[in-house]
């Protein structure tokens, strides 16, 4: 008998042992790794594993006691990441795209579960996290660049309007500057830990990082490396003669105000950032050179309008597309404003922008508190890169993309941890289980209901009505806040012949969402009279640019 728990404890030891040496490396290959072969995560159908996963490693630290209490900035970053998650659901109290609010909020799970398992690391895991990260970037961007090399399908960019998408690199994300920021992120981490521990084979992954970054043709992505280059300088600057600072300093200013000369000044520089780029196809260089904002200018001022409509609590999460279709001047299919920061403050608002603001600048501090210890400037790098990159686009969109940020991140935050952690309190792990269970229980329905979804959708393009109305069927029960089941169904209803029922799914479905245009589209075919007419009206007011010809259906 003592001799079994002798063998049995010694055998936990081990093996607890080795999830603690291999787990820090493990963490971002599959959590940041997966969203990225799986389109970069930006699909709700990967919100749900992409959460189950990093809370079914939370909630075995928890009940093995294996999990410490974190440090203060660690637990006030995931409290603040969690009211942030929590304000965005509470938008649907007031939003006017339900639907796309409760989206929104699922998608900030995977954010706050997957914060939750970085955040079981302690400080000295720090090294081994970055170097995943930076192992996992390489990979993705190795097989972006095998792609091309060899002609693979799907290798460039299908997330963009942009009239040269075909020919930017984007694979595996789909998404041609999500991937550049990918890349850059990892150039930063490559570059900190050589310099910083002495250790040149980490310069090795730029082999693959530098041409990635390049055939993205991403300008803000290199926007994004020069600003993770000079954070990483500010924090560990080098020790240069006076002289030589001042000439550097001196060389910097002109530079710039040489660019800016050159292009007219301010004034001049706005509007060739309000202009369109050239392509890729016209001219590579050119493209990388130029200012033009690509019609980023057009998305902000319609974000602007949408805030100033609701100044106080926004207009609810994932409601700027709605805005957008509203107020657009020109015919592009965009679903986001382009601005982390910015589509926050239309959306939900000084509130919600204010816990954004602390939550991603608590990162930051920890970086000033830790600036002695090496690990922080590859770290604060890449954090800074993508803080910049979210500026001007969708970053946030894509959890690949973030997840790795959110690792530079949470880097930070342990590596200012001073105070040795303390094991949690029975009452405080059997609270964290119970709140780990439950995010667990909303994933999981959370995945039933997008799964469903997703079929319908895919039966509907493939020509299969009949199972896109049965799986509608059984979204309904799953999503019954959401337009779509109804409209997806009445749409197979449609394609079946069975007018009367798609009719009563359309009227279904705008009793659930009376602002999707789409679905008075649908209406106006099946209808006669006045409701037809009102229904064309509707979606007209809705969408002005779709060209809903009165004479349809």
């Amino acid at each position: 008998m003592s001799l079994c728990s002798s063998v049995s404890s010694k055998s936990t030891r081990q093996v607890y042992g080795r999830a603690r040496l291999v787990g820090p490396v493990l963490l971002p290959l599959v959590l940041v790794g997966g969203a990225a072969f799986d389109n970069g995560g930006y699909d709700a159908t990967t919100w749900g594993w992409a959460t189950l996963l990093p809370l079914v490693v939370v909630g075995t630290g928890l009940v093995l006691g294996a999990a410490r209490r974190p440090g203060r900035l660690s637990v006030t970053f995931l409290g603040l990441l969690a009211a942030f998650t929590a304000w965005t659901f509470a938008s649907v109290a007031w939003s006017s795209a339900v639907s796309q609010s409760v989206l929104e909020g699922e998608r900030l799970l995977v954010y706050l579960a997957a914060a939750a398992a970085f955040l079981l690391l302690e400080r000295d895991a720090v090294e081994r996290l970055l170097w995943g990260l930076l192992a996992t970037i390489a990979v993705v961007c190795a097989w972006s660049l095998g792609l091309r090399a060899f002609g693979g399908a799907g290798s460039y960019d299908v997330g963009s309007v942009s009239a040269d998408a075909t020919r930017r690199l984007a694979a595996p994300l789909g998404y041609s500057n999500g991937l550049g920021l990918l890349a850059a992120i990892g150039i930063l981490l490559a570059a900190g830990l050589a310099v910083r521990l002495r250790k040149p084979v980490a310069v090795v992954p730029v082999l693959v990082l530098l041409p990635t970054l390049y055939f993205t043709y991403s300008r803000g992505a290199w926007l994004a490396l020069a600003a993770g280059g000079v954070a990483s300088l500010a924090l560990a600057p080098p020790r240069l003669p006076r002289g030589v600072a001042i000439a550097a300093g001196a060389v910097l200013v002109a530079a710039v105000v040489l660019a800016l000369v050159s292009v007219g000044g301010p004034a001049g520089a706005m509007r060739k950032f309000s202009g369109a780029g050239p392509t890729v196809k016209a001219n590579q260089q050119s493209r990388l050179l130029s200012l033009s904002g690509s019609s980023r200018s057009q998305y902000w001022q319609v974000a602007w309008k949408e805030y100033a409509s609701a100044p106080w609590l926004g207009s609810g999460a994932g409601s700027f597309q709605r805005h957008w279709l509203r107020l657009r001047p020109a015919e592009l299919p965009v679903l986001d404003a382009h601005s982390l920061y910015l589509e926050t403050l239309a959306e939900v608002g000084p509130v919600g922008l204010a816990l954004l603001g602390a939550l991603l600048s608590l990162p930051v501090a920890a970086a000033i508190f830790a600036r002695s210890r090496p690990l922080a400037v590859p770290a604060l790098g890449g954090y800074a890169a993508f803080l910049v990159h979210a500026a001007q686009d969708w970053d946030w969109e894509l959890p690949a993309v973030t997840l790795a940020g959110l690792a530079c991140g949470i880097a930070l935050l342990l590596l200012a941890e001073g105070e040795r952690r303390i094991a949690l309190s029975p009452r405080l792990r059997a609270t964290a289980v119970g709140i780990a269970a439950a995010l667990a229980a909303a994933a999981l329905g959370a995945l039933a209901g997008n799964e469903a979804l997703a079929a319908a959708s895919s039966a509907l393009d493939g020509d299969r009505p009949a199972t896109a109305s049965r799986d509608a069927r059984w979204a309904e029960r799953l999503v019954p806040w959401s337009p779509d089941p109804w409209r997806l169904r009445g749409e197979a209803e449609l394609s079946l012949g069975n007018v009367g029922s798609a009719r009563r799914s359309f009227r279904e479905a705008l009793a659930k969402d009376s602002a999707d245009w789409e679905s008075w589209a649908d209406l106006a075919l099946v209808t006669q009279g006045p409701e037809r007419r009102k229904a064309l009206k509707q979606a007209v007011e809705l969408n002005p640019l779709a060209r809903i010809q009165p004479g349809e259906g």
